[in-house]
């Protein structure tokens, strides 16, 4: 490694670890204010407290990371540009390209970080913090003498399983104990229409020999004319078992929940049980996987931003390189928002919202990148 090299890399890393810890705190003032009276009301411990908190900032880091770099690598290529370093290094015969090597190794090096923290780290983090606040809300009803659901129950469940072409009404599902209660399957064919519906007081499921197993009870399987929609059986039945039936409860489950409080590891069990690209619901799930997914090419994309807006203008101040890095996010936070809206409603493949600001601000920059160079 130059000289050089290791000169940029140390002016980065300081301004990097300011941002990170400038943004951490920031983070943890904002999550006390929203959630210390909420944990002090339920009577948790300082200890539920804290654990919540420093769970927050594994959480937010893969959000923390691309904008520390963004603002650092503005900083830093900046500063030099106004102190005539670049100018030093090109008249020495160093391209842009070399010269922002070390930047583009870091930003590779974060992006596979950003990969395994959305993959191993914040989804581990996302379900302790989960259980902390569940916990102390549980406590918190058993100490004034009232009644909660465990863990791993819900009632009102509606799940659209859009690969297979079915909608699940369940008034009430514990995975502890096996069992869902009144219980309404429609059935539909590729064109949407109405084919069978099971309609039984309870359900019991399992998992055996790699997949789940449902078995209906005391019900009626009511079979539809799907040309005129009309009924044409309804046998009545005790005990009715569907080899295809092979949902997964613990997947319905996760229907019930915000898509912003599932890590990558649930919402990736959805999206293979309902599909990569739904319409309805369940697409606001699997574009939050998408997004996940999408979220360590950021860390190129800052990069690949900051060096024309950092190398041009003369002796300007790094912090006008600054500013003009907040109007970037901004406008990039607004089209990550917009394309999301339409990937949440349908609108839009979520796969391909997701990855709509990522290639657009490739589009954009590569040809002001050739043009620094």
């Amino acid at each position: 490694m130059r000289i050089l090299d290791r000169y940029i890399l140390v002016e980065w890393a300081k301004i990097f670890a300011l941002c990170m810890l400038s943004f951490m705190g920031l983070l943890l003032l904002s999550e006390g204010y929203n959630w210390i009276q909420e944990f002090l009301n339920w009577g948790a411990s300082g200890w539920s407290i804290l654990q919540y908190l420093l769970l927050s900032v594994v959480k937010n880091a893969s959000l923390l990371i691309p904008v520390s770099l963004l603002i650092s690598v503005i900083f830093v290529l900046g500063a030099m540009n106004r102190d005539q370093e670049i100018v030093a290094a090109r008249a020495a015969g160093i391209g842009m390209w070399r010269l922002a090597a070390p930047l583009w190794a870091v930003g590779i090096l974060l992006a596979g970080l950003l990969a395994l923290l959305n993959a191993v780290l914040v989804p581990d983090a996302l379900e302790a913090q989960n259980a902390v606040v569940e916990n102390a809300q549980f406590a918190a009803l058993k100490a004034k003498g009232g009644t909660a659901l465990p863990k791993g129950q819900a009632t009102f469940v509606s799940f659209e399983n859009t690969k297979d072409h079915r909608l699940w009404l369940i008034s009430k599902l514990g995975l502890a104990t096996g069992q869902a209660f009144e219980v309404i399957v429609h059935s539909f064919d590729e064109r949407g229409r109405e084919v069978r519906s099971i309609s039984a007081r309870f359900a019991e499921f399992k998992y055996s020999g790699g997949r789940w197993h449902w078995t209906f009870r005391e019900g009626r399987d009511m079979r539809f004319d799907p040309a005129t929609g009309s009924l044409m059986a309804q046998p009545a039945f005790k005990e009715l078992e569907l080899p295809d039936y092979k949902d997964d409860p613990e997947v319905m489950l996760y229907s019930t929940r915000e898509p912003d409080t599932l890590s990558l590891r649930e919402v990736s069990r959805f999206v293979e049980q309902t599909g990569s690209n739904p319409g309805g619901p369940n697409a606001a799930y699997v574009m939050r996987y998408h997004a996940i997914m999408s979220a360590p090419a950021i860390c190129l994309i800052v990069i690949a931003v900051a060096i024309p807006f950092s190398v041009t203008g003369g002796r300007a101040s790094p912090m006008v390189g600054v500013a003009k890095t907040f109007g970037l996010f901004l406008a990039f936070y607004f089209l990550s928002s917009f394309c999301s809206a339409f990937g949440e409603s349908g609108a839009l493949p979520p796969m391909v919202a997701a990855w709509i600001p990522t290639v657009l601000t490739a589009v954009w920059v590569i040809p002001r990148l050739k043009a620094v160079n």
